[in-house]
């Protein structure tokens, strides 16, 4: 009985419900009408008339107006992107100003295309489909909340135009009025026109002209079918849709506008299938290579930096506040550093390709730079070149079992313990471990095995069997402890066992960078960052978001004694019989330094990571699909040690170069 009255009282109060927001939507409209032909007057003169470039403020920026003009339109300044010597690495652009000037200049089938995908009635109504409004109505009574919309392409315009994006139901009685006021005042094509100009296509582009341009580089009146087809099936979802970013899905798109297109006979119902094949066989032809960004660039030094703060940004700004907002962005950076880890990384991935047979995967890397002293990041390489078909950065995103370059951690707390030594000796040889019912027994490399050697010299040669023998001795838990203090993995994420030694646990080349930091920094453990602040348009200082990563107070791991032996033995690595020694001679290293290989199961893996006084750097070395070896004896000394010093090498040829205190 209780449900059967609040159904009837809901019955009964619903239209006087609805009656009230259609008066209070009239309301808002009457007392802004002037206003909204005003802007409507405004927007079309924006089309005809060049260099109207406008930005509109964030809700933060600028208090909101019920509806109408919730956004203070000024002029565009894009966000730019400085290093730690303030010099430009990015700067975003967005080219709004490109627009069709011309009804005339609208190709036929791009508006049919956006009539069948949007608004198949669009021709009829004169604002608004009422059939296709009730029906959405009664959905979102069912549901009792928003989920369905029942938008004209004119309704639409008018959101762009006149509202906020938030989804009430008096903006939608107040998107009616505009709408059919846009109908009074402008012709089909001329309301089809303002939409195309201002509808967002994905990658920066706002605007079919810009859109054209950027995918396939002509004019929006030189369009094709399939061209069109694509860029109406954009309007819905650019990210999603982006045929950079999701070719598969791009092409499920285009091809259900093309039969909605046949469904209104704008096109022949047989060549759907013809078209969409044609389209897509020439695709290649037909898309133009774009930037190396995501999103439209002024200025772009640096790819991978300016990607990595791109989609940072994302996580607290909206898009328009990216592109048009002027943010400063002023990180640690270095570009000379940035330029030479690029340049290295580039030329050691090009040898390594070398005499591949074809079609074989390409072997890939990252490189890791950070200042030692507090974490800051200099360099970040993900790859051989930033593009649309290789966008990993595997120098932040990728985490890889890290081989013997885990070694320093374990010998470090043996040392810590007081209980080891590095002129003690202990007997390399095979050795086998029962745990859990299996037989462990690990192996050197290519087996060779070196009877009784110092800890100095197992460190330089990277004998498994020591390490392993020297971890048993010692407790892993203070193992682990070290490893998830210097860099920042929590311990549950490192195997509790021997397997530890031979570096079993995942981690990414940035994180290894700031974990060997804390053997030249004091025994501090850091936080790789890289914003130092984030500024408005008017160079006040934001707050920056939690998300991002800013600068930690380090936290002491280890003696300074400790580290002071552990740099010692770890310049061992260059030394005759030290695994980098190859790499160093051939390249003519003689910067003062210290690090360690690393080099996984079955050649999986290529590592080498090291520290001069001022500069913590890691590189990796593998494929992208980690079932893929590199091949047998392909190790970090042979793969990635070159990279590394050649990267040094170049950093320090314009600077002075500091020995180990």
């Amino acid at each position: 009985m209780r449900a059967l009255l609040i159904l009837l009282a809901g019955l009964l109060l619903a239209p006087v419900i609805a009656a009230g927001m259609f008066c209070y939507g009239w309301w808002s409209y009457h007392l802004l009408e002037r206003s909204i032909v005003e802007k409507m007057d405004q927007y079309y003169l924006n089309i005809t008339t060049p260099n109207r470039e406008e930005y509109l403020l964030e809700s933060d920026e600028v208090f909101e107006v019920p509806y109408m003009a919730s956004r203070l339109s000024i002029a565009a300044v894009p966000t730019r992107i400085y290093d730690s010597a303030s010099r430009l690495i990015g700067e975003f652009a967005s080219e709004r100003a490109l627009y069709v000037r011309d009804p005339d200049d609208v190709p036929a089938f791009l508006k049919k295309a956006l009539v069948a995908t949007e608004d198949g009635t669009f021709y009829v109504h004169h604002g608004i489909n009422y059939r296709a409004t009730a029906r959405a109505m009664l959905a979102n009574l069912r549901h009792l909340r928003l989920v369905q919309g029942g938008s004209t392409l004119t309704q639409q315009l008018a959101k762009l135009m006149f509202t906020t994006r938030k989804k009430t139901f008096g903006r939608k009685i107040f998107e009616a009025f505009c709408a059919r006021k846009l109908e009074q005042k402008f012709t089909k094509d001329q309301i089809l026109l303002m939409y195309l100009n201002f509808a967002y296509f994905g990658h920066g582009c706002n605007g079919v002209e810009s859109a054209a341009r950027f995918y396939f580089g002509k004019s929006a009146k030189d369009l094709e079918l399939g061209e069109c087809a694509l860029l109406a099936g954009l309007v819905n979802g650019p990210a999603r849709f982006s045929p950079y970013m999701h070719p598969e899905l791009a092409m499920a798109r285009q091809h259900t506008v093309l039969v909605r297109m046949a469904k209104l006979h704008f096109i022949p119902s047989a060549a759907v299938e013809r078209y969409c094949n044609d389209f897509w066989a020439t695709m290649g032809q037909r898309l133009k290579a774009p930037e190396a960004s995501f999103w439209r660039m002024n200025v772009n030094e640096a790819p991978y930096l300016v990607e990595t703060v791109r989609r940072d940004l994302e996580k607290d700004f909206d898009q328009e506040r990216i592109l048009k907002g002027g943010l400063r962005v002023r990180t640690t950076f270095d570009l000379d550093i940035q330029r030479a880890a690029q340049a290295a990384l580039r030329e050691g991935l090009a040898a390594a390709n070398r005499g591949l047979r074809k079609g074989a995967a390409p072997v890939v890397g990252g490189l890791a730079a950070v200042r030692p002293s507090d974490g800051a990041i200099l360099a970040l390489v993900g790859g051989a070149g930033f593009n649309f078909s290789d966008q990993l950065n595997r120098a932040r995103d990728i985490a890889r079992p890290v081989g013997s370059a885990i070694k320093p951690f374990v010998y470090a707390v043996a040392i810590e313990s007081g209980r080891f030594k590095p002129e003690d000796k202990i007997l390399d040889a095979p050795a086998k471990y029962r745990w859990g019912g299996r037989v462990w027994a690990p192996q050197n490399y290519n087996r060779k095995y070196f009877g009784k050697v110092t800890l100095a010299e197992a460190l330089r040669r990277s004998l498994n069997s020591v390490a392993v023998k020297l971890l048993a001795a010692c407790d892993i838990d203070a193992v682990i402890r070290l490893l998830a203090q210097a860099t920042g993995i929590p311990r549950a994420a490192w195997p509790r066992n021997l397997t530890l030694a031979l570096g079993t646990a995942d981690i990414s080349p940035l994180q290894l960078a700031g974990a060997y930091s804390v053997f030249v920094n004091g025994a501090k453990a850091v936080r790789p960052y890289y914003i130092v602040s984030i500024e408005d348009r008017g160079g006040t200082a934001l707050s920056v978001p939690a998300e991002l990563p800013i600068p930690q107070a380090p936290q002491a791991v280890l003696s300074t004694g400790t580290c002071a032996v552990m740099v010692a033995l770890m310049q061992g690595v260059f030394a005759p019989d030290g695994t980098a020694h190859a790499a160093a001679r051939q390249a003519g290293f003689n910067v003062p330094a210290a690090g360690k290989t690393g080099t996984t199961n079955d050649f999986r893996d290529a590592w080498f990571a090291g520290f001069t006084p001022d500069l913590a750097a890691a590189v990796w070395v593998g494929h992208d699909d980690m079932r893929i070896p590199l091949g047998r004896g392909e190790t970090g000394g042979r793969f990635a040690a070159p990279i590394w010093v050649n990267f040094v090498k170049a950093v320090y040829r314009s600077r002075p170069t500091k020995s180990f205190n």
